[in-house]
C-alpha cells in the first residue's frame, strides 16, 4: 500500500493466426497494459485497429449521453460472443450500436433543436432583460415629432461622453457587468451622427413592440418549450429504460472492443508473426504466462531499471477497496511516479482527521454525511469513478467530524446541547439544552478534553494556547513524516546528490519542530496540562534565547534543549544553504558570488520562512474550530435577542429565531464545510506533499473486459 507494485514488461511473439486468441486472453486477464514495442519487429500494423478506435469511442460517448438523459446507471453489464476475429467484432458491434443510435436520433434532434431555441430565446431575454420595465412600444417612440428617443447599452466611457454633451440628456442604470442601461434623448435628427461616431448601437425589438411585452413573449415561449422538453425527454428516458438491459449490454460490448482495438493498435506484425509489449505486475507475472503458454506465446519479462530507461513504467497501487476512493484527491495533485512512496496510506488517517478538528459539530457533520451519501448515488448514476471517490473520502471525513462533535457536545449549534447557559453561563445558569443530559458522550469525558475545547463553557485563554499548541504539534508531526517520506523516495530512486543536497537538509530541518514539540509527551502521558505546560516553558525559553542571543538560559535540561534546537535550526539551515551553493555551481554555471547568494536566498533565507509558515500553517486547525462554532453561538445569541425572552421553548417555536438557526447552519454546512474541505487538501498538498511528492507518474491502465466473454 505504500510502495507502488513492481512491474515487469512483457514481450509477446506468436504467429500471427493467434492474434485474436492472444487478445481474448489479455482481456480477460485484465492486468495487462499495452505499450509501443521498444525495438519493434517491423513497422507493420493490423489495419482498420487505430481507425475503428475513434468510431467504438463515438458510440460510446453517444451512447452514454442517451442512458444519461433517461437517468440509467452508465454499468456495462452483458455477454459478448466470440465467433470471429476481434476486427469484424469490432465492426459488427460498431453497427449495432449505430442502429441503436438510429432508433433515438429523432427524439434527440428534437431534444437538440428544442435546448438551441430554448437558448436562443434566454438570449434574446438577457438583452431585453435592462429595459424590461419599460412599456412604451418603440415603433411609437419613432413617430415622435419633437424628439428622438432611444434605448442602448453604453460602456462607462460612453456614459460620461453623453453627460459631457449639452445637446443630449441621458438616464441611466448601472448593470451587474459593470456597462450601463441607457436612455437617450435629443432633439429630433440632431444626434444621429453623434451617436453613431461614438459607437452608441440603438436598441431594438422583434416587432417594435414594447420591451416589456417582448421580454415576456420570449419567457412564455421559454416556458412552453421547456413543457415540451421535459415531454420529449421523458418519452425517450422511458423508451431507454424499457430497454435498460441491453442498453447497459451494448455500453459494455463497447467498452470491451475498446480495449481489444486498443491491444491491437499496439501490435507489430511481420509476415509470419506478432510481436506485443507491455506492462504487467510482477505478482501476475506467471498466471499470464499460464494464459498464453495454452496458444503456443512465446513471452519474455524484464524489469525496469532506475537509470536508462527511456520509459517509466506506469504506477499500480493495490489499495484496499474501502480506501481506493483516497486516490481520488492524489489524482487532483498528479498520479505518483512508479519510484515514489503513495501518499495514500497517510490520507487515509490525515486527511478526514484534520477534518473532524476544524468542523466539530456533529449535526452538522451529520448533514454533510447525508449529502455524502447522495452525492455517491449521484456519481454512481452519473458512472463517475471521481465523484463516488470524492463522496466517499466525505463520508469518511464526516464521520470523524461527528466524533469530534459528540466530543465537543455541540449539536446544530450551542443551544440544543449547552443551552442559553453555554451563550451566557453567568446570565443564564442552569438553562441548559434538551440534550444535555441524553448526550452519547458523558460530560466527565468532555470535561476531561476542556484544555482542548477552544470554545463553549471551556473556552479559556489557556484552552486556546493549548489548542495552538496542539495544532502545531500535529502539523510538526505532518512535516517531519513527510520529509522523512522525501528521503526515502531519494534512497528508492538511488540518487545520492537528490538525497544529500536536496532531501536530507530538509528532514534536519523539519525534524526540529517535531522534536520542539514531542519533548512535552513524557510528561503529558499521566497528565495532558502537563505536557502543555512544557511546551509552553519550551517556546518561552526559545523566544528569550532568539531574543538574547549572547546570554541564553540554561537553568534546566528544558531550557538547555530549547538552545540545543535552537541551535540545531540553524546549523540545518547553514547546511541546506550550502547545498545550494553546490547545485547552484554546479548546475547552472553561476559565480560563486552569485552562487552564494543566490543560495542564500533559496536555500537559507526561503528554507527558514518556509520552516515558520509552514509549521504555523497548521493553526489554521484552531481557527477553522474557532469559526465555526462562533459563527453558530452568533446565530444562536440572534435568535435569542429575536424573542426577547431567556427560553428555549420560546427560541424554538418562534419561526423568526428558527430560519436565523437554519440559515446560520446552512452557512456552516455549505459555505465554511467547503472551505474547511479546501483547507484540508491545502495542508496536504502544500504543506506536505511538497516535501516528498512530486505526482509526473501514469496510472497503470489495463484492458479488460466489461462483459463476459463467450
Amino acid at each position: 500500500m505504500i510502495f507502488p507494485e513492481t512491474m515487469s514488461k512483457a514481450e509477446i511473439i506468436s504467429l500471427k493466426e493467434n492474434t485474436d486468441k492472444i487478445v481474448t486472453e489479455i482481456l480477460k486477464f485484465g492486468m495487462f497494459e499495452p505499450r509501443d514495442p521498444s525495438i519493434p519487429i517491423s513497422q507493420g500494423r493490423i489495419e482498420g485497429a487505430r481507425r475503428l478506435i475513434g468510431e467504438i469511442q463515438e458510440h460510446i460517448s453517444k451512447l452514454k449521453i442517451i442512458m444519461d438523459l433517461a437517468g440509467l446507471i452508465l454499468e456495462p453489464a452483458g455477454k459478448l460472443k466470440i465467433n470471429e476475429d476481434w476486427i469484424t467484432t469490432s465492426e459488427r458491434i460498431s453497427k449495432e450500436a449505430e442502429d441503436e443510435e438510429t432508433r433515438y436520433k429523432e427524439l434527440l434532434e428534437e431534444i437538440g433543436k428544442i435546448r438551441g431555441e430554448i437558448d436562443l430565446y434566454k438570449s434574446q431575454m438577457e438583452t431585453l432583460a435592462p429595459f424590461s420595465e419599460i412599456t412604451v412600444s418603440l415603433e411609437n417612440l419613432g413617430k415622435l415629432d419633437y424628439f428622438d428617443v432611444i434605448f442602448s447599452i453604453v460602456t462607462i466611457t460612453q456614459l460620461e461622453e453623453l453627460k459631457n454633451n449639452k445637446n443630449i440628456f441621458v438616464a441611466y442604470r448601472l448593470l451587474k457587468n459593470g456597462n450601463y442601461a441607457a436612455i437617450i434623448i435629443s432633439l429630433k435628427g440632431t444626434q444621429e451622427e453623434y451617436l453613431t461616431k461614438l459607437g452608441i448601437r440603438k436598441f431594438e425589438t422583434p416587432a417594435g413592440e414594447s420591451p416589456y411585452d417582448a421580454y415576456n413573449e420570449a419567457l412564455q415561449k421559454v416556458k412552453s418549450l421547456e413543457e415540451i422538453l421535459t415531454t420529449t425527454r421523458s418519452q425517450l428516458s422511458q423508451k431507454v429504460r424499457d430497454n435498460s438491459s441491453s442498453f447497459r449490454e451494448l455500453l459494455g460490448k463497447l467498452m470491451t472492443i475498446r480495449d481489444a482495438l486498443n491491444i491491437l493498435s499496439k501490435v507489430r506484425v511481420s509476415d509470419n508473426f506478432i510481436q506485443l509489449e507491455g506492462y504487467v505486475p510482477e505478482k501476475k507475472v506467471k498466471e499470464l504466462k499460464n494464459k498464453l503458454d495454452k496458444i503456443e506465446a512465446f513471452i519474455d519479462f524484464v524489469y525496469p531499471k532506475r537509470y536508462g530507461e527511456t520509459d517509466e513504467p506506469p504506477t499500480y497501487i493495490n489499495l484496499p477497496k474501502r480506501i481506493k476512493a483516497i486516490e481520488s484527491i492524489i489524482d487532483i495533485y498528479g498520479t505518483p511516479s512508479y519510484w515514489e512512496v503513495s501518499p495514500a496510506i497517510f490520507l487515509i488517517v490525515t486527511f478526514p482527521i484534520l477534518f473532524g478538528l476544524m468542523f466539530p459539530d456533529a449535526g452538522d457533520a451529520i448533514v454533510v454525511f447525508l449529502f455524502s451519501i447522495w452525492f455517491y448515488k449521484y456519481g454512481v448514476r452519473k458512472g463517475s469513478y471521481n465523484i463516488r471517490n470524492l463522496s466517499l473520502v466525505l463520508i469518511y471525513s464526516s464521520v470523524v467530524a461527528i466524533v469530534t462533535g459528540l466530543l465537543a457536545r455541540e449539536f446544530f449549534g450551542p443551544l440544543l446541547v449547552g443551552g442559553l447557559e453555554e451563550l451566557n453561563p453567568s446570565k443564564f445558569p442552569g438553562n441548559i439544552g434538551p440534550l444535555y443530559y441524553v448526550w452519547p458522550v458523558p460530560l466527565s469525558i468532555s470535561k476531561s478534553l476542556a484544555f482542548l475545547l477552544p470554545f463553549g463553557e471551556y473556552a479559556t485563554a489557556s484552552s486556546i494556547e493549548n489548542t495552538m499548541i496542539f495544532s502545531v504539534f500535529i502539523g510538526s508531526l505532518a512535516l517531519f513524516v513527510s520529509s522523512l517520506v522525501g528521503v526515502i523516495n531519494a534512497l528508492r530512486k538511488k540518487d545520492m546528490e537528490f538525497l544529500i543536497y536536496e532531501k536530507l537538509p530538509l528532514l534536519l530541518i523539519y525534524i526540529a519542530p517535531f522534536l520542539i514539540f514531542a519533548y512535552g509527551i513524557p510528561a503529558g502521558v499521566s497528565n495532558g496540562v502537563a505536557y502543555f505546560n512544557t511546551e509552553k516553558a519550551i517556546l518561552g525559553y526559545i523566544l528569550t534565547d532568539i531574543t538574547n542571543p549572547t546570554s541564553p538560559v540554561l537553568y534546566n535540561s528544558t531550557a538547555i534543549f530549547s538552545y540545543i534546537m535552537i541551535l540545531w535550526i540553524e546549523l540545518s539551515i547553514i547546511f541546506n544553504w550550502i547545498s545550494r551553493v553546490i547545485l547552484l555551481k554546479r548546475y547552472e554555471k553561476v559565480s560563486i558570488g552569485s552562487a552564494i547568494g543566490l543560495g542564500f536566498m533559496e536555500g537559507g533565507f526561503e528554507a527558514g520562512l518556509l520552516l515558520l509558515s509552514n509549521t504555523i500553517s497548521f493553526i489554521r486547525i484552531l481557527v477553522f474550530a474557532l469559526a465555526h462554532y462562533y459563527l453558530l453561538y452568533a446565530f444562536s445569541y440572534m435568535a435569542y435577542l429575536v424573542v426577547g425572552v431567556p427560553s428555549l421553548y420560546a427560541i424554538f417555536t418562534s419561526p423568526a429565531s428558527i430560519a436565523l438557526i437554519l440559515v446560520g447552519n446552512l452557512l456552516a454546512i455549505g459555505l465554511e464545510g467547503l472551505i474547511v474541505f479546501i483547507q484540508d487538501m491545502r495542508l496536504h498538498f502544500y504543506e506536505m506533499f511538497s516535501k516528498f511528492y512530486d505526482g509526473r507518474g501514469k496510472e497503470f491502465e489495463p484492458a479488460t473486459t466489461y462483459v463476459e466473454l463467450i
